[in-house]
């Protein structure tokens, strides 16, 4: 261009002097001065670095700085920043102190780690775009609600992959346990935990799975006890974490930290996915701010309440931060009845196949006692005063659950104000011979007033809540009374609850098993009703068995409501340890007999008719057993089977 508008300018002159040797000399002085710039430029880009990945269309660059580590030793490490051919030198100061700010992040989390006072960290990336609550009177159309929708969704996607937060945490994982001596002259060999400290960082990432990593510290040093510490890994850890949140995922070692399984992503220039961060150790709260122009990492206002300055007792006794700790639960397993009863071997560990049975008597008595503490509180006005609490177990089998209840709530109240006193109601003499002698053979402690008898759900004369069907005044009783019934089948679940609801128990706990009674009412109104709404999901076996339980223990619930208590329905331990895993539980309360209270049992009568008639069920044994119709054609209330008057 230069040439062309020289060659233009020179042929104006030449005309105006008419001199073609002019013309021709000045042409030519131009071509070699536009030639000899171009040369000039090729060795200035030349001059310029060649960048260090390829394929990246960012034109990356590497910024290199030292970190020196609480002295220990001194490294170098490259951290990768995107940055353009066109980058103005105000992106670039702001990417060096970016990367200066990540430097003295990792050499205090390091230096925390070293001189023991390290206790967590976290690092937070961009948050997930949420829409604006609009206004009441906003008259937003449905157009711009869905570009706002669309919009959100593509900045979700654009996070996919990216870092949402990052959690730091000592923990301990235990070896097997090794026997030795200890120091001072102890001849006695004693158990010692012997491990390693690992930092566990859990990485949480945007539309992506959650990993976990654990990066080792030290191992305990077996002749003192002391942690030889080795922070090298975590360095590097913390490194590749820092270079994937810059987006240069090719200079990051994947083995180290590895990326979600959306890959690498990437970023704009001097962006990166870690925003803010926090360190605390014993000194106090470290605030790290990445986001905005201005880096930092300072001492925070927020001060370490927990821990005393300058120590850390998270790392000075690891132990505590052991995966193998003991769990907090209701009974011991070193109890003696366990091992009396089987379940647990001489180093109270369950015995093969007892481990879910003695899952199932932990959760067990968890639930019974939180029925019982509120039961026998003294401000309830169910038990004013109340002071003995008394526990019939009916069909107890090998009385596992009986044991435990007794044991726990012996342990918990028996005191000179309060007796605990358990019976377990059994069919099979030769079982009830054999758990009444373990009972006796645990000594005359709590164990005293635990007994076992033979009879039947319902039927047992000498229990110890007599064979009087009383309707007590719950508000004037002097005890506690508890009714559990486990694994009744079929409607000796039912028995079981009119023999509670008939003596006014004020807890009962029933786990429903074998809900036959339904089951060929179910069929035959199925099969004679085509139309019906349920048909197409009742034609089939598999689900009618699972109606027939879910409508027998519905109306059970409603049936406990009419009579008095509250009620509550769940699943009480996991479908792997037993299938008949449903629960029943019921406490007394007070009866008002107000119109408001009238009028909410009338409503449960009608939701209880309702039901039974959905699935043609016309007889039910606990709504038999207290009198209440459940068929709109007769509203009749016939006096109860067992002489309890009608509700």
């Amino acid at each position: 261009l230069e040439t062309m508008l020289s060659f233009v300018a020179l042929r104006r002159l030449a005309a105006n002097t008419s001199s073609a040797l002019l013309l021709l000399l000045l042409f030519f002085s131009t071509t070699l001065c536009a030639s000899f710039s171009t040369l000039q430029l090729s060795a200035a880009k030349a001059a310029v670095p060649r960048k260090h990945h390829q394929d990246d269309k960012h034109h990356p660059r590497c910024i290199s700085s030292p970190v020196t580590t609480a002295g220990a030793y001194r490294s170098h490490h490259v951290l990768c920043m995107s940055a353009t051919a066109g980058e103005n030198s105000q992106s670039s100061r702001h990417i060096q102190r970016t990367s200066s700010i990540i430097d003295e992040f990792i050499s205090a989390v390091l230096k925390s780690l070293q001189e023991k006072t390290f206790e967590s960290f976290t690092l937070k990336g961009p948050p997930a775009p949420r829409k604006k609550r609009r206004s009441s009177n906003s008259n937003k159309s449905s157009t711009n609600n869905e570009d706002i929708d669309a919009k959100i969704e593509r900045e979700k996607e654009a996070l996919r992959g990216k870092y949402k937060t990052i959690l730091g945490r000592l923990v301990f994982l235990q070896d097997k346990k090794k026997r030795r001596k200890k120091k001072g002259g102890n001849d006695a060999a004693t158990d010692v935990e012997t491990g390693s400290l690992y930092l566990q960082v859990t990485i949480k990432y945007h539309l992506a799975t959650d990993i976990a990593q654990n990066w080792k510290i030290g191992t305990i040093n077996e002749e003192d006890d002391e942690i030889a510490l080795d922070v090298s890994e975590v360095e590097s850890g913390l490194r590749g974490i820092f270079a994937n949140a810059w987006g240069d995922n090719g200079n990051s070692d994947d083995s180290v930290v590895p990326l979600s399984e959306w890959g690498a992503t990437t970023n704009k220039v001097g962006e990166m996915d870690i925003r803010s961060g926090e360190l605390v150790n014993a000194d106090g709260v470290y605030d790290l701010q990445l986001h905005g122009k201005k880096a930092s990492f300072r001492l925070s206002k927020t001060k370490n309440k927990n821990k005393e300055k300058g120590k850390s007792q998270l790392m000075n006794d690891p132990t505590q931060l052991s995966h193998d700790r003991t769990k907090n639960v209701p009974l011991s397993t070193s109890s003696e009845f366990f091992q009396k009863l089987g379940v647990t071997n001489s180093d109270n560990k369950p015995k093969v196949g007892m481990a879910s049975k003695l899952r199932q008597c932990q959760k067990f008595v968890e639930i019974v006692s939180n029925l019982v503490d509120t039961s026998y509180s003294h401000d309830s006005p169910n038990t004013n005063g109340a002071k003995n609490i008394r526990v019939i177990d009916m069909g107890c089998g090998r009385g596992y659950l009986t044991f435990s209840v007794h044991s726990y709530l012996s342990d918990k109240y028996n005191n000179a104000d309060c007796v605990v006193e358990t019976q377990g109601i059994e069919r099979r003499p030769k079982l009830v011979q054999e758990i009444n002698g373990i009972a006796r053979e645990l000594g005359e402690g709590k164990f005293e007033k635990l007994n076992f008898i033979e009879g039947s759900i319902g039927e047992t004369d000498n229990s110890l809540f007599g064979d009087t069907k009383q309707h007590q005044n719950v508000g004037n009783k002097d005890s506690v009374d508890v009714v559990i019934a486990l694994h009744a089948c079929d409607t000796a679940t039912d028995d079981a609850l009119w023999f509670a609801i008939g003596r006014g128990i004020d807890v009962i706990v029933t786990a429903p098993c074998c809900q036959h009674e339904l089951r060929p009412q179910i069929d035959h109104h199925v099969s004679n009703n085509p139309n019906l709404v349920l048909a197409n999901v009742l034609r089939h076996a598999i689900y009618r068995e699972r109606a027939t339980e879910q409508i027998t223990d519905s109306m059970r619930a409603i049936l406990l409501e009419i009579a008095g208590y509250d009620v509550q329905v769940f699943e009480f331990i996991g479908g792997e340890h037993t299938a008949k895993n449903c629960i029943i539980t019921a406490t007394k309360k007070v009866m008002s007999g107000s119109k408001k209270e009238d009028a909410w049992l009338e409503e449960r009568r009608k939701m209880l008719i309702e039901l039974a008639e959905l699935y043609g069920v016309k007889r039910q044994r606990l709504a038999s057993l207290m009198g209440e119709s459940i068929t709109s054609s007769s509203n009749l209330k016939v006096k109860a089977a067992g002489g309890m008057p009608p509700l």
